[in-house]
């Protein structure tokens, strides 16, 4: 996994549209804030820092004035922007079959820890989703627009609109709790130990009238591979992601950035030079960037 927790850039191009289309507002002035250019979002496989993210989701609360925007950037999402989970998801046998996917490839997603989890119970399957590192939490208008797409992209899959029974968020409500309840068109409650969705076990089983077993086995391998090449980035990558923290602190010796790297001194001396770097023209080329 990379050193510095990413999202699915193409995730923030529902947050533009929304912005364009439900708030009348043009997002590249917000886009240029947070650091990020908008046409990344259009670029298959391209990833952005969830910091940077984190910062457009609340540039874009303050710019619109509304908590909950989360759940219009919702309605916006599609399969084919959320790259091969996307297609793994449309093609799979049923829901079940689809939340497992979900579960099993979620850092295409995203890359900051977490756990996903579908578990069958009476009457019902429950969806849960927890972020267990407090320095790395998606933002709470993140987990509505997650949540929701969700629930809609299991009634473009089914051919008729989801209604789970039940939703929750660990974080507070903010608006209006009807404005929850009338998205979701189920009972939705707040300051739960998880977020999460509870879908009835017939719709949960329904074959899906998309059902590829042939094509959903080859994105599993699209899938697999976009994960591993993640955690493939070379060591100077990895280091100037660190600097790019440590520079404003002052704490940019090597000793430090090993640490923070998990590796010895010595061991990432001898992986810069394997790349032809050392760490002063690293440092140099950050400082440069930046």
């Amino acid at each position: 996994m990379l050193l510095e927790p990413t999202a699915l850039a193409s995730a923030l191009r529902y947050l533009a549209e929304s912005l364009e289309q439900d708030y009348a507002l043009d997002p590249a002035p917000l886009f240029a804030k947070a650091g990020f250019p908008r046409e990344r979002t259009h670029q298959s496989g391209a990833r952005v820092s969830q910091r940077a993210a984190r910062h457009l989701w609340e540039l874009s609360i303050a710019a619109t004035g509304d908590p909950a925007c989360g759940l219009n950037v919702g309605r916006h999402i599609r399969p084919e922007g959320l790259h091969a989970l996307g297609y793994a998801w449309m093609s799979s046998r049923n829901l079940v079959d689809a939340f497992t996917r979900l579960c099993r490839y979620a850092e295409v997603l995203v890359t900051i820890p977490l756990n996903w989890t579908l578990q069958g119970e009476a009457g019902g399957y429950r969806f849960t989703a927890t972020f267990p590192d407090p320095a790395h939490q998606p933002h709470e208008a993140g987990i509505d627009a997650t949540l929701l797409a969700l629930v809609l992209l299991a009634g473009q899959a089914v051919g008729k609109p989801v209604r789970p029974l039940a939703v929750w968020f660990q974080h507070p409500c903010r608006v209006e709790h009807a404005r929850y309840t009338a998205a979701f068109d189920a009972p939705v409650t707040f300051d739960a130990p998880a977020n999460g969705l509870l879908i009835d076990a017939a719709t949960a089983e329904a074959w899906l009238p998309t059902d590829n077993p042939a094509i959903a086995a080859a994105i599993d391998q699209v899938a697999e591979r976009y994960i591993a090449a993640l955690g493939a980035q070379p060591v100077a990558a990895n280091v100037r992601d660190v600097l790019v923290q440590l520079l404003p602190t002052g704490e940019v010796g090597q000793e430090t950035v090993a640490r923070r790297l998990n590796r010895s001194l010595s061991t990432l001396q001898r992986q810069m030079q394997a790349e032809g770097l050392s760490y002063l023209k690293v440092i140099d080329q950050t400082r440069y960037s930046l």
